[in-house]
């Protein structure tokens, strides 16, 4: 058996906590009529607009009349497997009609991580080299333009950005190489990542500038040791979602950084820039780990705007993204209500500030056994959201053993939110994610993958990791 996901340690000691089930002083989300059909009042039929096998969908970056533009990533046949540690193979992929283009993809010794996408079809991607080194790509419709390593000299004189003195590199670590994420901000583009010693570093990089400027978001951090567990893969990036941090562009030009906000991170960052936050619940519950959310505003001069601790108060608390709007930003993922470890139903959750990093409402929804938000839009003031349900898991969420479906909610109103479940999400098989959204041509555009892996998939054959990716139109009525 692949020793190839790992167990994080408990960080903090806790006693009994009360769980309030309405985070926000609302009822919770349950779940409405069921699961889309592929039919429905408000989406239409099945307007999937197509499928390719041994490929998943991880991030849709453009769309125009007749054309798509996605980050997809290839998941099969793979001589090893090695979960969320060593991503599958990334390429950007253009779709004109009916032809589908690779527009670039990395040498197999470097990896593609994340990209971006500009109205003039000019495109910038990060990754990683071999030697776990963050580089930077920019380019065309003709491909790949120019690519270089990013340097940051004056990082070694930054004292809160190492933890035993300084290194001779900007690298990730082992955990933190899939935690690189990028925007495009007009010309400049924008990169977050965590480094080898957990320090979150933002960088924006200027048009015509030979210099990028740098926002030490997060000081460096020690991690608890982990114990490897028995397992094949990690459908929801579980094992590592603690080492990975999201990144979201606001109109305004302000960036907006989350990462996992627990005991031990709370404490250092206090220790390093004066503050006096705190987790949000103030009781712990032994034996489990009491994660919240770390969101910090970075502005176009660098300057970090402000930092809050948010999240759902009970016992777990797990981001797996992020997304901003023209008033508010929110942070996604997922959440437990009751108590226990083994078995347990995880709910998606929502945690909104506004743009200044004032709490504006945190919403627990309740679908289908066990869910997770992996993906959001803005609509205005109206959050669309959009993930997995239906799966069942043991211990904690972090062995899936049970397909999931795809799900597409909506939450409207100033303050407590009311979810709406969008139905038209075109029917899938096998095991399921709804990855990715963006909304173009008066349509959601949706994707992700199906008849994808579970967590022991691949424990006697690796080669059964694999997944078809897919994408879909919907078609909304606006909120009343």
């Amino acid at each position: 058996m692949w020793l190839l996901l790992v167990a994080l340690a408990l960080l903090g000691c806790s006693t009994h906590s009360t769980i309030d089930p309405s985070p926000d002083g609302g009822v919770p989300f349950d779940g409405g009529p069921g699961r889309g059909d592929g039919g429905g009042a408000d989406g239409g039929g099945d307007l999937r607009e197509g499928r390719f096998p041994d490929r998943s969908l991880v991030r849709l970056l453009r769309a125009a009349p007749h054309e798509r533009w996605w980050i997809e990533e290839r998941l099969a046949p793979q001589p090893r497997v090695v979960g969320d540690f060593d991503l599958g193979p990334r390429a950007i992929v253009r779709s004109v009609g009916d032809a589908r283009v690779t527009v670039w993809a990395p040498p197999e010794s470097e990896r593609l991580v994340d990209a971006c996408a500009r109205a003039d079809d000019t495109w910038s991607a990060v990754g990683i080299d071999a030697a776990r080194r963050l580089f930077v790509a920019h380019g065309d419709l003709d491909g790949l333009a120019r690519r270089a390593t990013l340097e940051d000299p004056s990082l070694r004189d930054e004292p809160l950005a190492w933890l035993s003195g300084p290194r001779d590199a900007l690298r990730v670590g082992p955990l933190s190489e899939a935690s690189p994420k990028v925007v495009c901000d007009g010309a400049d583009t924008v990169v977050s990542l965590m480094s080898e010693d957990f320090a979150v570093l933002v960088y924006r990089l200027q048009d015509g500038s030979a210099a990028p400027q740098r926002t030490l978001v997060g000081p460096a951090t020690g991690a608890t040791p982990y114990l490897p567990i028995g397992g094949s893969y990690d459908d929801f990036d579980a094992m590592v979602a603690p080492y990975v941090i999201h990144l979201a562009l606001a109109p305004s030009g302000r960036v907006f950084v989350a990462w996992l906000a627990d005991r031990t991170r709370v404490l250092r960052y206090n220790e390093a820039f004066g503050t006096e936050l705190d987790l949000v619940r103030a009781e712990l519950y032994p034996r489990e780990g009491t994660y919240d959310s770390f969101v910090s505003g970075v502005d176009r001069d660098g300057t970090r705007a402000f930092t809050s601790v948010i999240g759902v108060p009970d016992v777990e608390d797990e981001l797996f993204g992020l997304v901003a709007g023209p008033e508010r930003v929110a942070v996604i993922g997922r959440h437990r209500r009751e108590l226990g470890r083994d078995n347990v139903e995880l709910h998606a959750m929502v945690s909104e500030l506004d743009h200044d990093g004032r709490r504006a409402a945190v919403t627990s929804i309740d679908l289908e056994d066990s869910a997770l938000a992996q993906t959001a839009a803005y609509d205005g003031e109206t959050l669309y959201v959009g993930g997995t349900e239906g799966w069942r898991q043991n211990p904690s969420g972090r062995s899936v053993f049970t397909p999931g479906s795809p799900f597409l909610v909506r939450l409207h109103g100033p303050g407590r939110r009311v979810v709406e479940r969008v139905e038209g999400v075109p029917t899938t098989s096998g095991h399921a994610e709804l990855r990715t959204m963006i909304f173009a041509e008066d349509r959601w555009l949706i994707g992700g993958h199906e008849n994808g892996p579970l967590t022991h998939t691949a424990d006697a054959d690796p080669s059964r990791v694999r997944s078809d990716a897919w994408w879909a139109a919907i078609t909304v009525r606006p909120t009343n």
